[in-house]
């Protein structure tokens, strides 16, 4: 008997944001599957750089489980890429790019098996030959859940246009 897998630690928090965030109750068809995760980090650009198969920290994997398929959340001021738009640039794995795309977010490269590594900030956006990457001071989870509640919280407050 195969063992078997292990149970998710974030998915049931990223799965929470939908009824908190968009008053709506959490729907399997907000997430991906973790077929459809394979198949389409099988396609992403960092899949080529990295030489092979693209290994997801196991925080990024179930925010795509519980989120992959809810623009709602992930296109607002700041714009989730799908697992097949995941690039490599300067070592870190882009994620996450503001609406202006002037920012971008991504994860070490030599820290990919960890579960819940920590995000940096590039003073550039994805299309800039260079930019400096900043520790953000938080892990992936940490990061994208007060990102989220922050844009949705701020909008509430009429600071920020989605």
């Amino acid at each position: 008997m195969p063992p078997k897998p292990p149970a998710p630690v974030y998915l049931p928090a990223f799965q929470k944001l939908v009824p908190d965030l968009l008053g709506e109750p959490w729907q399997e068809d907000d997430g991906l599957t973790d077929a459809e995760i394979d198949a389409r980090l099988a396609a992403a650009p960092a899949a080529g750089q990295l030489g092979g198969e693209l290994v997801l920290p196991t925080a990024l994997r179930e925010f795509y489980r519980a989120l992959g398929n809810c623009g709602d959340l992930l296109e607002t001021d700041h714009y989730v890429w799908d697992p097949d738009d995941l690039e490599v640039r300067d070592g870190f794995l882009m994620f996450l790019e503001d609406a202006g795309e002037t920012v971008v977010w991504g994860l070490p490269v030599e820290n990919l098996s960890l579960p819940d590594p920590l995000v940096h900030r590039r003073s550039t956006g994805a299309e800039a030959e260079e930019g400096t990457w900043e520790d953000e001071g938080g892990t992936f989870s940490e990061f994208v859940t007060d990102l989220l509640v922050w844009t949705f919280e701020a909008d509430d407050d009429g600071a920020a246009d989605r």
